[in-house]
């Protein structure tokens, strides 16, 4: 490095006579590089060239410690190369947070009739906080550790990156290219077959905008710290207000669609009960059929293998579930059988789509339909069966 720094003056002279004589940046790279010289320093090296020439150029880069600097320039140090990695892996994990993001939301605001499938269009709550997380934690970091990605550049103007971060921005752009070209091939191809709804249209527009911004944002990079173009700050700037915007508002729906942490606790708390419900009617009918007879109250599942049941109390207000037997023996038909009822007193009214995050057991559904406040749910259970031909 320092017979390059020594030998400076001489390159730029040689530079400067060969574009005098009307030799093309081409010819000066081609012959440069031939012999070892990188291709950031034949770009800095052709510039002093022209400056030595007479073309004017701003007063910064004017002093020979600058180009001296800028010539030799120094690469960027490991911790800036572990910066701009960790930086490419919080992109992908925003990335794919955010659009899960506003899929939930898009899922909640314009359902489609046309799905038959129960688990396509169901909105999770889990889906939406852990997307809502990751954005609150990583995207902060990522804004910061791209602010010390340009920070070094802008401080030493001679800085060369690593061909490692050179290579996997542009592997960043390919795929944002890619992204953009088959989201928009996948929009006409839908919108041909006759299927295009607003749902549809707003989720391509989503992947569209999230690819785009990426794209653009490197093409930028590129352009400020690659090609040394001077890219201003305050477009950077515009371009991180309105990226943080869309992704604080993204993140408010969340909390509207998905529900605040108060809220998620009383679906939790509503979760339990119905699990509670569930396992108490198995209990009581389990009983019932081997007895035959109803308990006269949860107390009886106390004294035999059903005491699990007796145990059960509401996980908020730490009461027990109300039972009451409606129909203690009847027959009906060829069947003796009982109806009890049990009651439970919910938060929030049930909602189909926000099961899913929930869903602890597998039953008829019974005590995953209920409104705010006390619900009550018969159930009917059959003692035995008698034959007439008997």
């Amino acid at each position: 490095m320092e017979n390059i720094i020594n030998g400076k003056e001489a390159i730029i002279d040689y530079v400067a006579e060969l574009v005098k004589n009307g030799a093309n940046k081409t010819r000066v790279k081609d012959q440069l590089m031939a012999v070892g010289w990188s291709e950031d320093q034949v770009d800095l090296v052709y510039s002093k060239a022209l400056i030595q020439n007479g073309i004017p150029v701003p007063s910064k880069i004017k002093s020979s410690a600058n180009i001296t600097t800028s010539i030799s320039g120094k690469k960027s140090s490991t911790v800036e190369v572990a910066l701009n990695l960790f930086s490419f892996i919080l992109l992908g994990i925003i990335a794919i947070a955010t659009g899960t993001l506003f899929y939930q939301i898009i899922n909640k605001y314009f359902p489609d009739t046309l799905i038959t499938n129960y688990y396509q269009g169901q909105i999770s709550t889990e889906t939406i906080h852990y997307a809502i997380a990751t954005l609150i934690i990583g995207f902060p970091i990522y804004y910061i550790s791209m602010r010390l990605w340009f920070r070094g550049f802008q401080k030493d103007e001679g800085k060369r990156e690593t061909k490692l971060t050179k290579w996997l921005t542009y592997l960043v752009l390919l795929i944002a290219s890619i992204t953009v070209v088959g989201d928009l091939i996948t929009a006409v191809f839908t919108f041909l077959q006759g299927e295009i709804s607003v749902r549809f249209f707003l989720k391509a527009l989503t992947i569209l905008a999230i690819a785009g911004a990426i794209f653009g944002f490197y093409f930028l990079e590129r352009r400020k710290i690659q090609y040394r173009k001077p890219i201003s700050q305050g477009l950077f700037k515009r371009f991180g207000i309105i990226v943080s915007a869309t992704i604080f508002i993204g993140i408010i729906l969340g909390f509207i669609v998905g529900g605040s942490p108060t809220t998620e606790r009383k679906r939790g708390f509503d979760a339990q009960r119905e699990k509670d419900l569930f396992t108490i009617s198995n209990c009581v009918s389990n009983y019932a059929r081997r007895y035959k007879r109803l308990p006269e109250s949860l107390n009886e599942l106390q004294t035999n293998m059903y005491s699990y049941c007796a145990n059960k109390k509401d996980p908020e207000t730490k009461k027990v579930y109300e039972y009451h037997i409606i129909t203690a023996s009847k027959i009906v038909g060829t069947n003796r059988e009982g109806t009890f009822e049990l009651c439970a007193n919910f938060n929030l009214k049930s909602e189909k789509n926000n099961s899913e995050g929930h869903n602890y057991y597998s039953g008829d559904g019974k005590w995953e339909k209920h409104n705010a406040g006390k619900n009550c749910d018969k159930v009917n259970v059959i003692f035995e069966k008698f034959n007439r031909n008997q």
